[in-house]
């Protein structure tokens, strides 16, 4: 492409020094022309040099070269002193440049890395002694550098909060700013306050450092509405207790159930029927019961159907009352050699009523993965129901979605005869339904996002229009018309109160900042977890910055690695996109850590980046602490056996140190953090194992949310298993809450997967896992594959991933026909193994032994062999030196 172009312009004469002979009529001639056109040439550039130095001479007062030359500089210079018109030549109009602003761009790029290597020498004393440890480059280039939106993206333990202590540090010492213009923001009260102690302590000895304000975001929103209207607000003392919010939607609920029958009905139906999503229509779902050969789920009265839309309709019936069977046996006869018998899925005895739903959408057609054969068996079903006269109904996923199928079903079977009377406190005898408190709590998450979002009703109903034709929008609709009215009992009891909650502490403040009415003192604005930042966030951190001509810098630290607040409004986009809210932005890195050794890192960073939405990073460690082995997993086939081993563990540090077989941490003490997903993961006996290592060991237990900035010599991952409550937490968010959040990251379980990476960089020493050998979790399944980890089987032999899924392990079961392997999520996951024939091919069946054995020890099983040290595909055991004869395999003792 790029030579016929060349070959073009040189051909018609473009390029200056082109010989073509039929151009040269129109130029002047060697003998007469040739002078002048020099003579020309160099009065037109003396003249464009002259308009050059002119137009630099307008502005060039404006830039203040004795420090750093913010990014946006050359925009305003153009913006405000438009540029002399400068010759058109083929290159730049075909790469599409702008000479002079890529002149300008490089000339304050260089201006800059001098200042900034000028500063690190003139300042290598205040860099040195600010914080505890020298500063790092990486540090030093985020306090000096002056752009008016700068975003550090901080790797876990890289120090951020010593950044943003020194940056305010730097802004003094230089003169940037007064005490009482500079504002540091923070996520919660910890952190607030460790900025607060922080920069009192560090920066003691600068003049203003006193005036400094740190607050949380939250009580900076309180101070802004205080100074705007004169009076600090209170706040509704049902959001200041944990689980309190929760309560005061149970009771406005109840109220309006009192008060509104219309209300009442609507609430009991989406709380029976509705409150489990059926998915999206080409998504296939995964079946979440199993029983007696068959898969799928499980409704209220008790029988496992094929699909959430099944379950949904099995549902509505025994509310209503409504006798049925599903999958009965047809009638006639129809089993063939080609054909099974058939069983429509509903059949209503009462009135002899046969009723199939098929997964068709409004144009008729079956999902893509059903193939032509469902479509096919549609056709086949009405015919023979015509053929043989009996009385079939139909409803469609098409219906389910739009919310016409049940009416169309009471309608057929009102019709027909049917007593139908709603009954929400029939008692199921198989799936439970949704609590009140649970619904509760989905509803109040969807608040915290409407109002940290700024969503009116309208925004609402357009978010439901926009929903994907795929989607259950029927459910969406129902749930936004119940919310609708609990949101509107929740304001009128703020109002009643003289109350606001904490989404209007953001809310109102950014009113106040953006109109004016609060006199916004803040030249230097620093914002903290900024990975965790709702809308809410965003826009008061904007209104505070103001337009760039208001000259304020705004600098925000995050890890977006480390975004695990999603639930609480949160917005996962706010770290890539930076720059798209803050145009002219700067990403500056802090890619050294001082917590964990590099293998950690190096396992840790494999891991997150595996989703390719993160951003990337290379992270370097100070940590240069040496062990044999920086990450270790231990699986038990009985998972009580994994407290007995944890103590062992502690007990062995606490030894190891005493005989001076350990490097002591900081005080001469160990620290171990105990993590666990979920708060029922704290080990029932954690204060006795307190008390029993007091000497010696400083313990703890906390989630993994709550470790957040937390770090210790030794991490113990608790059950890490797979599950609906392991981890990954397999407990989906409810689909309405779509509705209201931003985007979600498409990646699967993208945010468990952070939330992993945060557990695992929070250790200085080590990370020490403990997982179930029947069912490990799926991270550690793919850090073994990936050559990472090693599961340890503590009480068993070796596992072996499961081929087919990377998710569960292969696991031996006993079957109808024998013995056979298969994957430790089944139903979830069909792989099986016949393992028989390869018995009879090599003499005996594997032998697993339990307990310790000792290598070299006679074999118990076959009494020939020695059990010698293997080391297999999936880490060392013992096996019997007569494989492939004896198959016996135990744990290295």
């Amino acid at each position: 492409m790029i030579e016929w172009i060349l070959l073009g312009l040189l051909g018609a004469g473009a390029l200056s020094g082109s010989k073509k002979k039929d151009t040269l009529a129109s130029r002047p001639s060697r003998s007469s022309g040739s002078s002048a056109y020099s003579t020309n040439h160099q009065a037109s550039e003396t003249e464009r040099k002259q308009k050059i130095e002119a137009w630099r001479a307008q502005w060039e007062p404006t830039v203040d070269r004795s420090g750093w030359i913010p990014a946006g500089t050359v925009d305003r210079i153009l913006a405000t002193f438009p540029a002399p018109e400068q010759p058109s030549t083929w290159l730049n109009r075909f790469n599409r440049t702008d000479p002079i602003r890529d002149e300008l761009s490089a000339e304050y790029e260089a201006h800059n890395q001098t200042f900034l290597a000028r500063q690190k020498e003139r300042l290598k004393s205040f860099f040195d002694t600010i914080e505890k440890n020298p500063l790092t480059d990486e540090q030093v280039k985020a306090c000096v550098c002056m752009d008016g939106r700068v975003q550090i993206v901080a790797a876990a333990g890289s120090g951020k909060t010593s950044t943003m202590v020194a940056k305010a540090g730097y802004a003094l010492h230089e003169g940037l700013a007064q005490g009482s213009q500079i504002l540091l923001l923070a996520f919660n009260a910890d952190a607030a306050n460790e900025l607060a102690e922080r920069t009192q302590d560090r920066l003691s000895e600068l003049a203003g450092a006193a005036e400094l304000t740190s607050k949380t975001f939250h009580g900076f929103g309180l101070h802004v509405i205080a100074k705007a209207t004169g009076k600090k607000p209170s706040l509704a003392p049902w959001v200041e207790n944990a689980g309190e919010d929760i309560k005061m939607i149970v009771s406005i609920i109840d109220e309006l159930c009192q008060q509104d029958q219309s209300f009442k009905n609507d609430w009991h139906m989406f709380r029976t029927v509705h409150g489990r999503d059926v998915g999206q229509w080409n998504v296939p779902a995964e079946p979440d019961a199993y029983a007696n050969g068959r898969r799928g789920f499980r409704t209220a009265n008790g029988e496992i159907v094929k699909s959430k839309e099944e379950r949904l309709i099995a549902d509505w019936l025994f509310y209503h009352h409504i006798p049925y069977a599903y999958e009965r046996p047809y009638e006639h006869d129809t089993a063939s050699e080609t054909h099974r018998q058939y069983h429509p899925d509903f059949f209503y005895p009462d009135v002899e009523l046969y009723h199939e739903h098929f997964a068709l959408n409004a144009a008729g057609e079956a999902p893509e993965q059903f193939g032509p054969s469902y479509t096919e068996g549609v056709r086949w079903k009405r015919q023979l129901h015509e053929t043989m006269g009996t009385r079939l109904f139909e409803t469609t996923s098409d219906q389910i979605s739009s919310g016409a199928a049940l009416p169309l079903l009471e309608a057929e079977l009102a019709n027909s005869g049917v007593t139908i009377k709603f009954d929400p406190e029939r008692e199921a005898t198989g799936s439970q339904p949704i609590t009140p408190q649970q619904l509760a709590g989905t509803i109040r998450v969807f608040q915290q996002h409407v109002k940290s979002n700024g969503l009116s009703h309208a925004d609402l109903q357009q978010a439901l229009n926009a929903q994907s034709k795929n989607a259950h929008v029927d459910r969406l609709a129902r749930f936004v018309s119940i919310y609708e009215r609990v949101a509107a009992g929740w304001e009128s009891k703020l109002k009643d109160g003289g109350y606001i909650d904490f989404e209007d502490m953001l809310i109102l403040a950014a009113d106040h900042v953006e109109s004016g009415r609060y006199s916004n003192p803040f030249t230097f604005i620093l914002s903290d977890e900024f990975q965790d930042s709702s809308r809410a966030r965003i826009r008061l951190l904007k209104a505070l910055a103001g337009p760039p001509e208001a000259s304020r810098h705004l600098c925000v630290v995050g890890d977006d690695w480390q975004g695990i607040n999603r639930f609480a409004g949160a917005d996962i986009s706010v770290m890539p996109e930076f720059e798209k809210i803050f145009p002219a932005a700067t990403r500056l890195t802090l890619n050294r850590t001082f917590r964990s050794p590099q293998a950690i890192c190096d396992v840790s960073s494999q891991f997150i980046q595996a989703n390719p939405a993160q951003i990337r990073k290379e992270v370097a460690s100070n940590n240069h602490y040496e062990t044999r082995q920086y990450l270790f997993a231990y699986g038990f086939e009985d998972q009580s056996r994994g407290n007995e081993h944890l103590v062992d563990q502690l007990a062995q540090m606490q030894h190891f140190l005493k005989a001076g077989k350990l490097e002591p941490g900081k005080n001469g003490r160990l620290s171990v953090l105990l993590l666990g997903r979920y708060r029922n993961d704290r080990p029932a006996n954690l204060q006795q194992w307190k008390e029993r290592f007091a000497d010696s060991i400083d313990l703890d237990f906390k989630t993994v949310h709550s470790s957040k900035g937390l770090e210790a010599d030794y991490v113990m991952l608790l059950n890490v298993v797979e599950g609906n409550r392991g981890f990954p937490s397999q407990i989906e968010d409810d689909p309405v809450l779509q509705i209201p959040m931003p985007a979600p990251d498409p990646y699967p379980m993208a945010e468990e997967r952070r939330l992993f990476y945060v557990a695992l960089t929070r250790a200085k020493r080590q990370v020490r896992i403990y997982t179930s050998l029947a069912q490990p979790s799926r991270f550690l399944i793919e850090l073994v594959k990936n050559g990472a980890l090693v599961i340890e089987p503590v009480d068993a032999a070796p596992l072996e991933p499961c081929p087919e899924c990377s998710v569960g392990v292969v696991t031996r079961r006993t079957g109808r026909h024998g013995d056979f392997e298969s994957c430790s999520t089944w139903p979830r996951c069909e792989f099986k193994r016949n393992i028989e024939s390869d018995e009879s091919k090599n003499g005996a069946p594997p032998v697993r032994l339990s307990g310790d054995v000792a290598q070299g020890s006679t074999c118990p099983t076959c009494e020939r062999g020695h059990m010698v040290k293997i080391d297999g595909k999936y880490g060392e055991f013992l096996g019997c030196s007569e494989f492939p004869t004896c198959k016996t395999t135990a744990k290295i003792g």
